[in-house]
């Protein structure tokens, strides 16, 4: 899970620049080493059964658990990663993903596929002989990394490590898998086929869209460019348009970019920046300023006056050590939100936490608040949980299966 807890306004987002600078400075788009391994991969998604699945997780000592459980509409997902016989008759170890599926509160199987080539998290594109390596951080994030929920929680979509580049290929030459699952049957919806370093990818109830470049940004020379793929007419050919922003998001129709990459995790001081609404054609649906956060599932976590906000960061910034001490920010510097734009849904969370959490109906949130702990302190406890495929009321029902959380 990831927490957006209370936050203090920054707008600088130097940092996030700087890292961007040293990666295309340090890290060359192009290959010039030799690579083993074929320029192309084919992609393989086998079924399995309970058996089978156990099987392969304990042939290799070294299994990973990637990214953590996702929370579909069926049940609850989760992804290994180990080296796997490649057939009948092989010795060779290929790097194989096996998801399953389980029903939520039973843990009985529902069903469960392996993939090669592997999903890309991480740690595993980090590694990554390509020019993918240098996105291995996007791959971790949870609204837009290498595995995303759908809203309605009915679809998982995967991103697959890409083929290792050959001498004198670019980025440009790089070919990558993005598979998306149905998540109650565990059959495969979409084999997406996309060129160029991978940023991120988002799915609506309906769409699939994947964020690719030919340098480790959208803007400039990085030419960044969205492809949509239809998850209802799975034969249509996908579409695409030209953007400078970051993929960062999606709600249950509409694609959500910002200009700059959003942080993982606010702690203290967190930026505040204005996020555009896209329609799947590429044209504009609105905006929401004040966004801190972009949460699974179409949740946005706002400041509901970000001048006030950004005015008190301001004199916070300017201000000596000494005056910084007695400094107090008013209500409207620190009151916010949770804003849900497909069901204009506005959540007042002022001096809560929101944490990602997978609830029954898919991904979602939980907000915590600050109670005593009888021991002269507080604790936080759950106060209540929203789903992403709802009207968007708060939930205060079975508040007890996030204690352990």
């Amino acid at each position: 899970m990831r927490a957006a807890h209370p936050l203090t306004p920054r707008t600088s987002s130097t940092l996030r620049r700087l890292t961007a600078l040293v990666a295309t400075a340090t890290l060359a788009l192009t290959i010039s080493s030799c690579s083993i391994g074929e320029g192309t991969q084919s992609l393989v998604i086998t079924s399995l059964t309970a058996q089978e699945a156990d099987a392969s997780k304990t042939q290799d000592s070294s299994s990973h658990i990637d990214n953590g459980p996702a929370s579909t509409a069926s049940g609850t997902v989760t992804m290994s990663t180990s080296y796997v016989a490649g057939g009948i008759g092989s010795t060779a170890k290929e790097l194989t993903t096996i998801v399953v599926s389980r029903e939520r509160s039973t843990d009985k199987f529902q069903w469960a596929v392996s993939i090669k080539p592997a999903v890309a998290d991480q740690e595993r594109t980090e590694y990554t002989n390509s020019a993918q390596s240098a996105m291995n951080n996007a791959m971790g994030r949870s609204p837009s990394g290498s595995a995303v929920v759908s809203p309605d929680g009915r679809h998982l979509s995967l991103i697959l490590l890409p083929a290792e580049q050959q001498t004198g290929e670019t980025a440009a030459d790089l070919r990558t898998h993005v598979v998306v699952l149905d998540t109650k049957t565990g059959k495969t919806v979409r084999d997406a086929k996309v060129s160029g370093v991978v940023l991120g990818q988002a799915l609506t109830n309906g769409t699939l869209a994947v964020e690719t470049a030919q340098n480790y940004f959208p803007a400039g020379s990085g030419k960044g460019t969205i492809t949509i793929f239809s998850l209802t007419e799975t034969s249509a050919q996908p579409s695409s348009f030209p953007t400078d922003k970051w993929l960062v998001g999606a709600t249950r129709e509409n694609l959500v970019l910002a200009p700059d990459l959003l942080p993982d995790d606010c702690f203290d001081e967190c930026s505040i920046t204005t996020v555009s609404l896209l329609n799947t054609d590429g044209s504009t649906a609105g905006s929401i300023s004040g966004v801190t956060s972009v949460h699974p599932g179409g949740w946005i976590r706002r400041f509901a006056n970000p001048k006030a906000a950004s005015d008190y960061q301001q004199r916070s910034k300017t201000a000596s050590e000494d005056e910084r001490k007695s400094l107090s920010p008013s209500r409207e510097a620190v009151e916010q939100q949770l804003v849900n734009p497909s069901i204009k849904k506005t959540i007042d969370i002022t001096g809560k936490t929101a944490v990602e959490s997978g609830v029954p109906t898919g991904p979602g949130l939980l907000v915590e608040q600050k109670v005593p702990n009888g021991k002269g302190s507080t604790e936080f406890k759950p106060a209540f949980w929203l789903s992403s495929a709802d009207d968007g009321h708060p939930h205060t029902e079975n508040l007890e299966q996030f204690e352990n959380n």
